[in-house]
């Protein structure tokens, strides 16, 4: 890691005592004398070195501003007009620590040394947990992938929200990608180095979500064999995703709201509060305005967590983005199932951009995981892709695809009688299963097939069918 630092700091004395101090240490340092020029250049450096009191205005002031636009600099305060008040305050705002003039030098070694030791580790985590993610099978730890208008503009709402740590609730229909795009307000915050934690509201019964979300003391009902954290202490430092918010149980959505509101919980069975750090992020697939008029969402909770609400466009709003996503998918499947190098025919990528998707983007990777494992040959036909809908599917195409391996085999036999074996084949089995549907009532049979009973009758003779 590269040792470059930025002091913010108009006495000159000063400087010369941290260049004195930490040049020899390898530390490349470049110094400005007010706020405008030094926050202009903050973002290029990992750590700075920033003077309380400047000709331009409040060290506080500008480490609120480095933080908004430079979540990942550290920032040391230092100071000639050490208080209490300024220490806690430059602290709150993010601060990784404070040093009063005049300071002693080899504590402002230790300081600075412990600094980019501090970050350092903290890019190798990100590395390791990026790594784990990259592993992870398909889209749901990569990058969103989309170029149509609507996205764009989430593209940009995620760009505006993640520095600021604040609550944000995403709406969207089921499927449209909302962990994703939580992840990567995660990925794009202060907050990266911590834990991405989702948890689903659905899909945990009621009378368990809030031991999930809180943990709990050993004994706390019967089962609680042992001590254990909950999601939120899971997720300290970093940021918790509740999917479903307007699931939980309104009891529960009390105690949500008195956490969002004090940042401070108790473990089922104890009466002890611990303090949590931790960034929460809601998602929805209904409307919350009309759960909170039903008396299903306390109104209260909404507005906390509708701080900043993020809207995802269902996938038939974009359908520009259907192919990019499609062969993004087709690519993993590929590769995660070992399979050679497959296409889409003209038939098959019209088919998927005209399609709806009510199951949004997980409907579309569903189906085009289906399609590469079954799919024969290199490319991926239409019939691949909607294989339960008959109106998509011919009967000569299905029989088609039936018969090909057969026919492999069958061509290399001399006097295979194919024409008259194949029809009774198919002749019998149609009859067999249309009896079966009807429960070997003939009349329905015959109807259904469209031919005169007799004449089902006799097949059935001659086939063995009765």
């Amino acid at each position: 890691m590269s040792k470059r630092l930025l002091v913010i700091d108009d006495d000159e004395s000063v400087i010369w005592v941290i260049r004195k101090a930490l040049e020899p240490l390898g530390y490349e340092i470049e110094t400005r004398t007010n706020i405008k020029t030094g926050i202009k250049i903050a973002d290029k450096f990992k750590l700075v070195l920033l003077d309380l009191m400047l000709p331009d205005g409040n060290g506080i002031d500008a480490l609120k501003e480095i933080k908004v636009f430079s979540p990942d600099t550290l920032v040391i305060i230092v100071t000639a007009h050490g208080r209490m008040e300024s220490a806690i305050d430059a602290m709150k705002e993010g601060a990784y620590d404070y040093l009063e003039k005049p300071f002693d030098i080899e504590e402002l070694k230790i300081v600075v040394e412990k600094a980019f030791r501090d970050m350092a580790m903290r890019e190798e985590l990100l590395k390791l947990r990026q790594s784990k993610e990259d592993a992870m099978p398909f889209h749901k730890a990569g990058q969103i992938i989309g170029k149509s208008g609507g996205m764009l503009k989430v593209f940009k709402e995620i760009g505006r929200v993640a520095p600021k740590d604040v609550t944000v609730l995403i709406s969207g229909e089921s499927g449209t990608g909302k962990e994703l795009v939580a992840r990567a307000i995660h990925n794009n915050s202060r907050r990266k180095f911590g834990a991405f934690v989702a948890l689903n509201s659905a899909s945990i019964p009621r009378e368990l979500m809030e031991a999930e979300l809180f943990g709990w003391e050993k004994g706390a009902f019967t089962g609680a064999v042992e001590k254990t954290e909950g999601k939120i202490q899971s997720a300290d430092a970093g940021t918790l995703f509740l999917d479903e918010i307007a699931e939980l149980d309104v009891d529960l959505q009390a105690k949500l709201l008195r956490f969002l509101q004090e940042r401070e919980y108790s473990l089922l069975g104890s009466n002890k509060v611990i303090k949590s750090d931790v960034r929460i992020i809601g998602a929805t697939n209904k409307d919350l305005k009309e759960c909170v008029k039903r008396g299903l969402f306390r109104e209260d909770l909404y507005y906390r967590f509708n701080v900043i609400e993020m809207k995802l466009p269902p996938l038939r709003e974009r359908r520009e983005d259907i192919i990019p996503l499609s062969r993004h998918f087709l690519k993993e499947s590929i590769k995660a199932f070992e399979l050679p190098p497959k296409e889409f025919s003209k038939d098959a990528a019209k088919a998927l951009s005209g399609y709806d998707w009510p199951g949004n983007v997980r409907e579309l990777e569903n189906s085009i995981k289906r399609a590469t494992i079954l799919s024969r040959g290199s490319l991926i036909e239409r019939r691949d892709l909607f294989a339960s809908d008959y109106t998509d599917c011919s009967i000569r195409e299905f029989l088609e695809g039936k018969l090909n391996g057969f026919l492999k085999k069958m061509t290399k036999v001399e006097n295979a009688n194919l024409y008259e074996t194949i029809i009774g084949e198919v002749e019998k089995a149609l009859l067999s299963s249309v009896l079966k549907e009807t429960g070997g009532n003939q009349v329905k049979a015959a109807k259904i097939l469209g031919i005169n009973r007799n004449t089902l009758n006799k097949k059935m003779k001659e086939y063995k069918l009765i």
